[in-house]
């Protein structure tokens, strides 16, 4: 503003030079100040920036130091009341312990008044030692002479013990053999003897009315012979097994065989029993199936269940035959729909000292030696046989056999 007003007063000035100079002049002093001010106002700035920068950093430090002296104080404060319960547990225990000192003070006192009179009793239990060793000695040596006579008897007690289960055994053995012998009497008696009476009728009558007959009557005449025949045939065969398993003549020859092969055998040989009562045979037995047992033994086994199950079933029933693999053994089931067998029956099968015969369905008699012997053959082959049964329902005989 002082520039322009200088410039316009120009031509009134007389001497307008010397002003500009004096102006500038002005100027330049005005404009160093404010320049310096400037400066120094920056300085200053710098300053002010670099202190309070200064300031928050020991602001950060000292609340840092007031965090961690607050966090000692914090401990502190538990090491203090720590200390003072520890203090007081250690008055409780000093006063404790006091009290202790002065008990034991007076157990002291009390002690040394019991040692002299354990000294007196201890010369006194010397004296008595001395009575009792010279007694014990005695016992001692009655002991020891108690004691041989002791395991004698032990002794002889044990081997009467042994006696006594060897003459049990004993016992079992001729109770066995006596109900063996009265079986065998018996099969001879009765169940030998019938068969042969009524075979020998039979020829009798046909050739002493030979042409009196039709031929169809003699032809049926020959068929019951026939069926007489087989039946003998069949006792004979178990009774032959039998007396070879009792005498022990019977060897044990396992090898590998088929399940399946040995009851189609069995089924081949009886086709007629089973035929003339219609019955039906459902077989379900995998070919695949091998057992390692003696092929007679099972077989005659095999024969003598089936042969059961014909004469209990009714004509037009169903017999099943199975097989099924259970771990290392198989389970074969010969199973009828037949007259069944009572529960107060079932515990005699499979006994020589029971005598249980029941009649078939078509009047056919057995022996009931053939399950003794199905029994006694199934054990040589290490396996087990049972019955199932439900009178009116039929019966289920079961055994196990080695697979191979």
């Amino acid at each position: 503003m002082s520039i322009q007003k200088s410039r316009s007063s120009d031509k009134q000035n007389l001497n307008p030079v010397k002003e500009d100079k004096d102006s500038v002049i002005e100027f330049k002093s005005e404009n160093t100040e404010i320049i310096n001010f400037l400066k120094n106002s920056q300085e200053e700035n710098t300053k002010l920036t670099d202190k309070i920068e200064s300031l928050e950093k020991a602001q950060d430090i000292i609340f840092e130091q007031f965090r961690t002296l607050e966090l000692q104080r914090i401990d502190l404060e538990k090491q203090q009341q720590k200390l003072e319960e520890e203090s007081d547990k250690f008055r409780n225990r000093t006063i404790e312990l006091f009290g202790k000192m002065v008990d034991l003070k007076k157990a002291k006192k009390t002690i040394s008044q019991q040692n002299k009179k354990l000294k007196t009793q201890q010369q006194e239990i010397n004296n008595h030692q001395l009575i009792l060793e010279n007694s014990n000695h005695k016992f001692r040596k009655r002991t020891i002479e108690l004691f041989g006579r002791m395991i004698d008897l032990k002794k002889a007690k044990k081997t009467i013990s042994q006696q006594k289960e060897e003459l049990e055994n004993h016992r079992e053995q001729l109770k066995a053999l006596n109900a063996s012998k009265d079986k065998f009497f018996s099969i001879i008696a009765h169940d030998l003897r019938n068969p042969i009476a009524g075979f020998l009728n039979l020829t009798e009558v046909l050739t002493n009315n030979f042409d009196v007959f039709s031929e169809k009557e003699s032809k049926e005449f020959i068929e019951v012979m026939n069926q007489a025949s087989k039946q003998l045939y069949n006792l004979l065969e178990n009774l032959l097994q039998w007396s070879k398993s009792q005498t022990g003549s019977i060897t044990y020859e396992p090898k590998f065989v088929s399940v399946r092969k040995m009851v189609d055998n069995t089924i081949d040989t009886l086709m007629i029993n089973i035929e003339n009562k219609s019955i039906k045979i459902n077989i379900n037995v995998d070919e695949k199936t091998i057992v390692f047992v003696d092929e007679n033994m099972i077989t005659t086994v095999i024969r003598n269940l089936i042969s059961n199950a014909i004469k209990f079933t009714h004509p037009k029933g169903l017999i099943s035959i199975r097989c099924v693999k259970k771990d290392e053994q198989v389970e074969l089931s010969v199973i009828d729909n037949g007259v069944g067998i009572k529960k107060e029956d079932q515990k005699k099968l499979f006994r020589i000292d029971q005598h249980l015969t029941t009649q078939g369905t078509s009047e056919e008699r057995g022996t009931g030696l053939g399950l003794i012997l199905c029994k006694e053959f199934i054990e040589k082959n290490n396996g087990k046989i049972w019955v199932e049964s439900e009178l009116n329902k039929g019966s289920s005989f079961k055994f196990t056999l080695k697979t191979a």
